[in-house]
């Protein structure tokens, strides 16, 4: 057999793996919101240092389009400046680390004070300690959405992906926030902070402890670096951190390739944004 049969084979049983994790993992018929200031232009703001300068200097970009922040957006004043209409997050810590959620949903609830759609993880649900630190605010809508991981046949995934059961590997909140996006009716979804310029901030020390500057746009003043954790808290090896940045860039080119199915464009105007997958533009 030649490598195209064994590729096939490999993405055969990739679907296969998908499906049994849908079964396993996966909330079946979420809902979605269906009234937007905008439909047709959705603008995520990834937490990107470079954040800061596009919204100081592109403005009248920014002015009218849907806006959609994720993780951290809310500890910023740029969260009651901007006033986004749609809001994601998809940081695992946040429901191993109570600190973590109990900081992000006090400060969501005390700050809110229009409606806005608040994606939540469907793995979310186990943990009910969360659901009261927002029930007091009448203008938090709750969503909730699958971050179970797809792979397999592009047609295959993209079926999965308009059903809302899955979306690529999830190894970032801008994964799952464009999968998002293509999911509702906007037709241009464009990109702001994706800087994801991680490579040159990686370090090793002398004892062999990896360390990452992960700045955001909202603490790249103050922000260190640091260990990156995982799931079960330990410090990750270089190997690790590097295959995860392997496995988001990858899911790009599956996102783009999901748009163009639907006859949408996802658009980076993040300046020297190291995501090679969508078209740029400078604003």
């Amino acid at each position: 057999m030649g490598e195209k049969g064994l590729k096939w084979l490999e993405q055969l049983w990739q679907c296969f793996l998908s499906i049994v994790k849908i079964l396993l993992q996966s909330k079946w018929g979420t809902r979605l919101p269906s009234s937007f200031s905008n439909p047709d232009e959705l603008l995520i703001l990834a937490n990107g240092p470079s954040l800061n300068r596009t919204v100081e200097e592109s403005a009248d970009f920014i002015q009218g389009k849907t806006l959609l922040a994720v993780n951290f957006c809310v500890s910023s004043p740029m969260f009651e400046r901007l006033r986004p209409e749609l809001y994601l997050i998809a940081d695992p810590l946040f429901w191993i680390v109570p600190e973590k959620r109990v900081q992000l949903f006090k400060t969501m609830a005390e700050k809110t004070t229009w409606d806005m759609n608040f994606f939540v993880p469907a793995r979310a649900l186990k943990d009910k300690e969360w659901q009261p630190l927002l029930a007091g605010n009448p203008h938090i809508k709750l969503y909730i959405y699958n971050t179970t991981p797809i792979e397999g046949f592009q047609s295959f995934c993209n079926w999965i992906f308009r059903k809302g059961w899955g979306v690529p590997r999830p190894h970032n909140v801008l994964i799952p926030s464009i999968a998002m996006g293509l999911r509702l009716p906007f037709r241009k979804i464009y990109l702001a902070g994706a800087d994801h310029s991680w490579l040159p901030e990686i370090t090793v020390t002398d004892d062999n402890v990896v360390l990452m500057h992960q700045k955001h746009f909202y603490d790249q003043n103050k922000s260190q670096a640091d260990t990156v954790k995982q799931e079960n808290l330990n410090s990750a090896r270089l190997y690790t951190i590097l295959y995860h940045m392997h496995v988001a860039f990858k899911s790009y080119f599956i996102l783009e390739a999901y748009a163009r199915k639907l006859g949408k464009e996802v658009i980076n105007v993040t300046p020297g944004s190291y995501i090679d997958a969508f078209k740029r533009m400078k604003i």
